[in-house]
This record gives C-alpha cells, sequence and structure tokens, in this order.
C-alpha cells in the first residue's frame, strides 16, 4: 500500500514536469523509458526508507509494471506519467479492498457492524470503479499524448465557404449598457454571413428594451445593411429556452447555423470565423467554447469565483469532450441548425435547456465537442446568493435530464444510439451530486454505528494501524500536487488565488446536495436569472444567506470535538480519524460563510458601480472603443 502511495506522488509529479500547457508534452517521447524506471526505482527506494521493507515490496512491483505494460499496449494514447496514474488507482483500491477485508475480519466487531462494514467496502469498491472510469477521460489533459478529436480551430483560411448564421442574443430585464456592449461587439464579427436576433421576452420597463431597438438601428446603419433584428416578446413563456425557440421561428430561412450567446457576454471578433468551419463535417451537431470570465481582477471574492470555475472549463472539460462526453453549455456555442430543428428544438422543462439539448442530438445520431479555447467572457454573479442560485440551475438541470432520459443510456442494443463511454460519461455527471450525497451519508452512518458500537462496549477499541497515518499524509501530498496542477494548467499562477478557488468549490457543497435532491422531483423547478444589475451596499451579516450551512458546519465540528473529547471510550487513533473527517466535512460547510463574507466585502466596496465598467475595464478592444466614441 505504502509503494503504490509513494508511486501516485511519484506520478502526480511527473505529470507536472510533462504537462505544461494543456494538450502539449514539454519533454521529448525519448525521457519515457527514463520516467518508468525512474520511478519505479524511487518508489522502491522511498518505500524502503519509509517502512523498512525492501524484499517485500517484490510482488507488488511485478504486479505494478505488468500492469503498466498491459496498459501501455491498450492504451497507447497515454503518456508516461498517464500510465503510472492509471495504473496505481486501480492497483490501489484492489490492494486496499483486500486490506479492509482482512481489518474488519480480525477487528473482532459484532456480526451487525460486520456486515455494515462489509456492505460499505463493496459500495466504496463499485463507486470507485465508476469515478475510475469518469476520472480516465476527466483528467485526460493530464495522463494523455494523443488525441483523436480537435483540440484546435482550423487554421485561418482554411474554411472552403461562409455558413449562414443565426447569433442569438436572449435577454430578460438586463442592463442596456451591458447588452449593447455584447452587441457591438457581435458586430466586429471578421465575418460576413451572419444576422443577429436580439429577442428580449417579457421585460415591462420599456426603459430597459427600448434602447436595445435603437442600438439595433444604429449598428445596422453602421453596418450598411439589416444585421441586427430586435424582438420584444411579452407574454413568451419558457424562460431563456422559451426565447430561444421563439429565434428558431423568425430566423431567417436559409440558416445553417445557430449560435447563442448570453446577454453579457463579450465575443473575439473570429467567434464564428474559426469555429464554422467544423460544420463541414455533417455528423458535427455542435461545437461548444469555455465559459469565461472578465471584470473579476481587484475583487477577493469575484476571484475565488473565477478560479472556482476555471479549471472545469480548462481541463476537465476537454477531457470529457475527448471520450465523446461534450455538452453544450448555453452560450459560446454554435449548432447545425437542421438537427436542431430535427430534436425539437429547446427544452422548456428543464433548468439547464443547454447541456439538455445536447442529449436529444446525440441520441439522434449527431456529434459534438468542446473547445478549450475562449471565445468569449460574461460576468461573474455579484453577490453570493447568485452564485448559488447558478449552481443550483446548473446542478438540477442535469438530474432532471436523467430523470427523463434514463432509457437512452442503457447498454446496447436496448439504447443503441450513443457510443458507451458517451453513456456513462452523461450518467456520472447527473448523478455527480447524488454520488456526493450518498457518500457523505455512508461517512456519517459508519462513523455513528462504530461510536455506538464503541460506546456500548460492543466491541473493543479499533486499533489504527500507524499505516494509515503515513497513507493519509502521502495521499493528501498526491491530492495537493494534482490540484495544484489542474490549477496551473487552467491558467492560475498564484497560491492563495488556488485556495481561494477551493474555498469557492467547497462552499457550493450544500447547494449542490440540495439540488441533487430537487432534481429528482417530478414538479417543475422556477429558473431564476442571474442579475447583472450594479448592486446595492448591504448590511447583511455572512450567516444570513447561509444559515444552513453554518448549522451543518457547526455540528460537524461539534461531533468533532465530541470524539476527541471521548478518546478514552473510543480509543485514541479512531478518535483522531473521527474528528479529521468531522472536520474536513466542517471546512466544506462553513466555507459558505466565509465566501458570504468576502462577497458582502466585496458588494460594499463596489456598490453602485455599473457592471459595464468592469466589462470594458478588463477589455482593451472596449477601451478604445470607448475613447474613439
Amino acid at each position: 500500500m505504502v509503494f503504490l502511495a509513494v508511486m501516485a506522488c511519484i506520478a502526480a509529479l511527473l505529470a507536472v514536469r510533462a504537462v505544461t500547457v494543456p494538450h502539449r508534452m514539454a519533454r521529448p517521447e525519448s525521457q519515457e523509458m527514463g520516467e518508468i524506471f525512474g520511478a519505479s526505482i524511487a518508489a522502491v527506494a522511498l518505500t524502503a526508507l519509509l517502512t523498512g521493507h525492501l524484499v517485500d515490496q517484490l510482488l507488488i512491483f511485478v504486479l505494478f509494471l505488468n500492469m503498466a505494460a498491459v496498459m501501455r499496449y491498450y492504451v497507447n494514447r497515454l503518456s508516461m506519467p498517464g500510465i503510472l496514474w492509471m495504473t496505481v488507482q486501480p492497483l490501489a483500491m484492489l490492494v486496499s479492498a483486500v486490506w479492509a477485508s482482512l481489518f474488519i475480519v480480525e477487528a473482532g466487531l459484532p456480526t451487525w457492524v460486520e456486515a455494515m462494514a462489509f456492505a460499505g467496502l463493496a459500495s466504496a469498491v463499485i463507486v470507485f470503479a465508476l469515478d475510475f472510469a469518469e476520472r480516465f477521460a476527466r483528467e485526460s489533459v493530464l495522463t494523455h499524448e494523443q488525441w483523436r478529436r480537435p483540440i484546435a480551430p482550423p487554421k485561418p483560411g482554411a474554411a472552403k465557404r461562409e455558413f449562414k448564421v443565426s447569433l442569438h442574443l436572449p435577454c430578460y430585464a438586463e442592463p442596456p449598457e451591458v447588452v449593447k456592449l455584447t452587441m457591438d461587439r457581435l458586430a466586429a464579427q471578421d465575418y460576413e454571413a451572419f444576422e443577429v436576433l436580439v429577442c428580449d421576452n417579457n421585460t415591462k420597463d420599456e426603459a430597459l428594451w427600448r434602447p436595445l431597438e435603437a442600438h439595433c438601428a444604429r449598428l445596422n446603419e453602421r453596418l450598411g445593411r439589416e444585421v441586427f433584428r430586435f424582438f420584444h416578446v411579452s407574454p413568451l413563456p419558457g424562460a431563456k429556452a422559451g426565447a430561444l425557440n421563439y429565434c428558431l421561428e423568425v430566423m431567417a430561412p436559409d440558416t445553417e447555423i445557430v449560435a447563442v450567446v448570453d446577454a453579457d457576454y463579450q465575443a473575439r471578433p473570429d467567434f464564428l470565423s474559426r469555429l464554422t468551419p467544423f460544420f463541414e463535417d455533417p455528423d458535427i451537431a455542435y461545437v461548444q467554447t469555455p465559459h469565461d470570465y472578465c471584470g473579476y481582477a481587484g475583487s477577493d471574492y469575484l476571484t475565488a469565483c473565477y478560479w472556482e470555475y476555471m479549471p472545469n472549463n480548462k481541463v476537465d472539460m476537454p477531457g470529457v469532450s475527448e471520450y465523446g462526453g461534450a455538452f453544450t453549455i448555453g452560450t459560446m456555442c454554435l449548432l447545425r441548425a437542421d438537427a436542431l430543428r430535427k430534436v425539437g428544438g429547446w427544452a422548456e422543462w428543464c433548468l439547464t435547456e443547454d447541456s439538455e439539448v445536447s442529449v436529444r442530438l446525440r441520441a439522434a445520431g449527431y456529434h459534438g465537442f468542446y473547445l478549450g479555447e475562449t471565445y468569449g467572457r460574461g460576468l461573474i454573479p455579484e453577490t453570493f446568493d447568485d452564485y448559488k442560485k447558478q449552481r443550483f440551475r446548473w446542478t438540477a438541470g442535469p438530474v432532471q435530464q436523467l430523470r427523463r432520459y434514463w432509457k437512452l443510456f442503457l447498454p446496447a442494443p436496448l439504447a443503441p444510439r450513443m457510443p458507451g463511454w458517451t453513456k456513462l460519461l452523461e450518467v456520472l455527471r447527473c448523478v455527480a451530486p447524488l454520488r456526493m450525497l450518498f457518500g457523505m451519508i455512508c461517512a456519517v452512518l459508519g462513523l455513528a454505528m462504530t461510536s455506538a458500537a464503541l460506546l456500548t462496549r460492543s466491541m473493543e477499541p479499533v486499533d489504527v494501524p500507524d499505516v494509515v497515518w503515513l497513507l493519509l499524509t502521502l495521499g493528501t501530498l498526491t491530492s495537493l500536487v494534482r490540484t495544484w496542477h489542474r490549477y496551473r494548467l487552467a491558467g492560475c499562477s498564484r497560491v492563495v488565488d488556488m485556495i481561494h478557488g477551493e474555498i469557492a468549490r467547497m462552499s457550493l457543497s450544500y447547494t449542490i446536495l440540495v439540488a441533487g435532491v430537487a432534481g429528482l422531483s417530478s414538479k417543475p423547478l422556477a429558473w431564476r436569472r442571474t442579475p447583472k444589475f450594479a448592486v446595492e451596499e448591504t448590511k447583511e451579516t455572512p450567516f444570513t444567506s447561509t444559515m444552513m450551512e453554518t448549522v451543518l458546519g457547526v455540528a460537524c465540528l461539534f461531533f468533532g470535538l465530541l470524539a476527541l473529547i471521548g478518546q478514552s471510550i473510543l480509543g485514541v487513533e479512531f478518535a483522531v480519524l473521527a474528528f479529521v473527517g468531522a472536520a474536513g466535512l466542517a471546512l466544506r460547510f462553513l466555507s459558505a460563510p466565509y465566501m458570504a463574507a468576502m462577497a458582502i466585502r466585496h458588494v460594499n466596496g463596489t456598490a453602485q458601480a455599473a457592471p459595464v465598467e468592469a466589462v470594458i475595464r478588463a477589455d482593451p478592444l472596449l477601451r478604445e472603443a470607448r475613447v474613439e466614441a
């Protein structure tokens, strides 16, 4: 077990050395043999140093090398650090399962506790197998050196022809200045065959949509032709999906590609010219580019949010795309118009109408992919409450999708249209919040039952082997290296920003759990937009919007301290383990009030500042345009 833990850490360090930017190896292929032999010798030596055992490593060492050879033969797209990483994980699970089984048998547990322990172990093995399959795809940017799907757009000028594109810009009660900047950037596209449909749905205040109508006319006059068309539709059901479906009805009849851009996104001038050539392949139904953001510099809160977003957008999503699991995410995406019509347009019942449509497109036999290069930047929610609402929508929507379309993800021949990898990745993405909830419940129940057995003297205090502490230390070190590497590949260079990004990620734990359960309901869920108006100064406390997270965090910490106090009954080692587990859970929940406090400080420091100013400050092209105006 120590050998495998050491090898995992070495593999993580080798990946840092080999992959300095996504999809590119920083060292020559000739060094691969040096990596495998160097890693093996280092792992054996370090394990001997830590445990005092050398010969005892022979069996696991030989087994590891053989499995690595098999991995190399059958999955030749992996880099050498990737082979080491993907070999050590299933081996570690196998060895851990055997060790845990022996530990349970020899611990002298009551029959009911032993039965529950084996049930938990079996569940852990199944969950690990599914997680490993997902990580194999999701971490491919860190582990692969060969790619089957596109990782970059065609070279400029490679297009054989221009497709007719209809850009759809839905908006509801948006600040006019923000939307006008978005329109200005679309007007600057270095592309000829396109139109822009600005659809304002259900905004009652004419002062918000009349300026957009007038700006469309000004842009058309500047361009010398009708490119922008404005629609104010009220009433129009279906929220954003309803507006997008309306655009499908009124767009130019000869439209070949539909592009979707959110009201606050500033598109690059080459957004269309670089990405439309992909649609020369008739099987391609959509191309998605990352969510990215501007205007966050100078704010600890917005910076924390930004770096929470980016590892997923820049590292994980391109990896999932390589294995057929790419999905659309609502903005800065292009879709084949005929395919979109064929599958029935946008789903107005789903909170994530964007990713939902990609399920139906793939079920219809089409393909799509995700590029890691940024083609537009938007605004980050200004308050922690809005940040949580956004994540609630992004989490509950996929669960809704799985509840409705689960038959599409059955194995062939029951559901033959989608490849197996695509089905598996979609299911695992949709059930991610439920897996998280299941894991937490199992951990809490396990600790509670063991504690109850110890308190009632039904079992003797657990003697935790010393090797467990060494394994926890090595595992923590490896996790830190992998996390640091993901942030580096996403473009983050400051450790403090990485820490804040992790705090932001943990702060959403409760929201994700609640959203996962809510997505299981057959009742419609309200679609709540992310407002982009200037925020007002607030006097609320960090606990106003995080009461449940705070209560859960304090409760976890309380029970962890109780375990330490009761160490004479529970046993010192088990008490420390229980405290570490409870404290880790408490840290997740208590990150929420910390983020809320940063958000309040941000809001009070920038109250009444127009969001449009943040966009202009972040974009040199917009600054120049303002000067020229």
